[in-house]
């Protein structure tokens, strides 16, 4: 993977997008964690992993879970892949039912130390780790 993206952002500069997102289907919570490498002005690449897990959960547990999973993956990022603090993008947003986490959520990545966008910005979570759930 190192590799491919090196390859690939060779002399552009980029940016770093990590967002997951989940679904439930037939009572398994499918969480996909997106990694999108955007080259400034000349488009960009993803790489994802799927997980599959027993444990149904509400819909307030599986988003502190989408998170989780970003930050472990933005450490990844960062550390094995050396490709700077990535910006964590959150399924969460003003509108609809997450409104009520926005601010634990935001404190909880802050806390982190990462940068993050919500909706209606975070296409890592909301377009692509989404698109890999269904």
């Amino acid at each position: 993977m190192k590799d491919l993206i090196d390859n690939f952002v060779r002399g552009y500069p980029f940016f770093v997008f990590i967002g997951s997102d989940s679904d439930v289907r037939d009572g398994t919570v499918i969480y996909a964690t997106a990694i999108v490498v955007y080259r400034l002005g000349n488009g960009a690449t993803y790489f994802y992993t799927v997980r599959r897990d027993g444990k149904k959960g509400d819909m307030y547990t599986r988003l502190f879970k989408e998170v989780e999973m970003s930050l472990e993956v933005a450490q990844f990022v960062e550390e094995k892949l050396k490709l700077g603090k990535p910006v964590i993008h959150l399924d969460i947003g003003y509108d609809g039912l997450s409104r009520e986490l926005v601010s634990a959520i935001v404190g909880y990545v802050r806390g982190m130390g990462y940068r993050y966008q919500i909706k209606p910005f975070s296409f890592a979570a909301s377009k692509i780790a989404h698109k890999h759930t269904k």
